[in-house]
């Protein structure tokens, strides 16, 4: 086996996103598809599927939810998940933009992971701007979330320029 072109499963991802509107959800079982269809990926950490004590808006059996044992908790999961990802997959939604995803992708750049931003808009990205620190901050852009099943994140190609207008 040729260890340069070796496609096994071996990459750990992180996968954030907002996660509050019915687009959203469709556009994480999209994603999902994909990666579970990428010969390249092992593992995919999607922190809405690792809540604490089993703990989301529509589900709160303790009455915790926002509580802040619920912050804390959800804050350190998600770091410890970051921490433990080799890459980051972004479902950056520019109609919607999440202070979360983004802080994410800030927190995976400044550990030197791999930023893959999924620019998605149920309205085209025609006449959209995205923001410096996004647009700087990933390592490659795609506009299509099946772009996923074949990207190759065991070796991290790069195209790190959005076909967007940055402000």
């Amino acid at each position: 086996m040729d260890k340069r072109k070796d496609t096994s499963a071996s990459t750990k991802l992180y996968l954030a996103t907002p996660f509050f509107n019915p687009d959203q959800v469709r556009r994480v079982e999209e994603a999902t598809k994909a990666l579970n269809a990428n010969p390249t990926v092992g593992v995919v950490h999607f922190p809405f599927d690792h809540q604490y004590k089993d703990t989301s808006f529509d589900r709160d059996p303790e009455g915790i939810f926002g509580s802040f044992e619920w912050q804390v908790a959800t804050y350190q999961n998600d770091l410890s998940a970051m921490n433990t990802a080799d890459a980051g997959v972004f479902l950056y939604d520019v109609e919607n933009v999440d202070d979360g995803t983004a802080f994410e992708l800030g927190f995976m750049r400044a550990m030197h992971k791999p930023a893959i931003v999924v620019l998605l808009s149920e309205n085209g990205l025609e006449n959209k701007e995205l923001n410096l620190m996004i647009a700087r901050g990933g390592t490659y852009f795609m506009t299509d979330i099946n772009e996923l099943a074949t990207y190759d994140f065991n070796h991290f190609p790069t195209n790190p320029l959005p076909d967007m207008d940055v402000i």
